[in-house]
């Protein structure tokens, strides 16, 4: 699933400055919307499942099953909160 995500979307790591747009953490289900070039949270590994900042979740929830071949709704994701930050968020997500 994530590889195919990175495909698609592209990846970002926690920490790392990122474009306008709306993330995913394929992790928590977290989403997280830029509407300026700014940090993603120190979680892991993030996509940019859409260019704007503003999107609703049903839309995001649209381009992932459209990628993966899911049934995700708008009620399967949530608003990126500090209670889905890791302690330790590693490297990248093929630490081992």
């Amino acid at each position: 699933m994530l590889d195919q995500l990175e495909f698609s979307f592209g990846r970002y790591n926690g920490g790392q400055t990122a474009p306008i747009g709306s993330y995913l953490n394929p992790r928590t289900l977290a989403i997280q919307q830029l509407t300026a070039d700014g940090m993603l949270p120190l979680d892991g590994t993030w996509v940019r499942v859409d260019p704007s900042g503003t999107q609703t979740l049903a839309t995001i929830a649209t381009n992932v099953n459209a990628v993966l071949g899911t049934t995700y709704t708008a009620a399967s994701f949530h608003l990126q909160s500090n209670s889905d930050l890791i302690a330790n968020p590693g490297q990248a997500s093929n630490d081992a």
